[in-house]
């Protein structure tokens, strides 16, 4: 939380410095539909991905009879604060000054850029030319797009709210987050016993990496629509 209070401290002194802003340009308020779209369509769209991929390859999931409420505070508490910090980051005043001084598109480009790379050393992939050329792809479509909701709505609340959607439902739901261990539900075996071919590896493989960008870009165009309309 120290590091997040001192973001904030120097996101306004740069808003102010800049800008002559303060942190409220950064939009923390949000309206009750879209909140909910954010935060429910990632988690809804990772659980039937999962689901889906489980069942595929033989290998259900169950709930890990370790896990305690203490547990789940815990992690919801590492994921919370990670998401704030990467989207006041990459989101936050550096976006809004950005947006400024270059236009919208660079900004929303070099933010976006910065986010895969950023992700090279957060995933310890760094050396590794083939992880690194698919993270910075992966990650810098969704940071664009991220970016993108925020132009739209000068809402930074709804890319935060889509990234906890989305991380709450990897991380903590299905255990994919190997800092904090083991979460809510497990795999039933440690190797997956049927190995998806032809069709359905190629379907598992295009809605692992399409999927959360789509439901993005379907928010985007939600938000377009509305303005419109009004």
């Amino acid at each position: 939380m120290i590091a997040i209070a001192l973001e904030l401290v120097v996101s306004q002194f740069l808003l102010g410095y800049f800008c002559k802003r303060n942190l409220q340009v950064l939009g923390f308020s949000s309206k009750v539909g879209s909140f909910l779209f954010c935060l429910f369509g990632p988690i809804i769209y990772v659980t039937a991905l999962y689901l889906s991929i489980a069942y595929l390859v033989g290998n259900p999931y169950q709930l890990n009879p370790n896990y305690t409420v203490s547990d789940f505070f815990g992690s919801l508490y590492y994921v919370s604060k990670a998401v704030v910090f990467e989207e006041l980051i990459f989101r936050g005043a550096v976006l809004y000054i950005l947006m400024k001084r270059c236009g919208q598109g660079k900004a929303a480009l070099i933010t976006a850029l910065a986010f895969g790379i950023y992700h090279w050393f957060s995933y310890g992939i760094v050396g590794q030319v083939f992880k690194m050329l698919e993270v910075l792809v992966s990650t810098g479509i969704v940071g664009y797009l991220f970016a993108r909701i925020y132009i739209k709505t000068s809402k930074i609340v709804y890319p935060i709210v889509l990234h906890f959607g989305y991380n709450f439902a990897t991380m903590i739901l299905f255990s994919k987050e190997k800092n904090i261990g083991l979460q809510l539900l497990i795999k039933t075996y440690a190797v997956d016993p049927v190995k998806p071919e032809g069709i359905l590896s190629l379907f598992v493989l295009v809605s692992y990496y399409i999927g959360f960008p789509l439901l993005c870009y379907i928010f985007l165009k939600q938000l377009k629509a509305a303005n419109n309309l009004s």
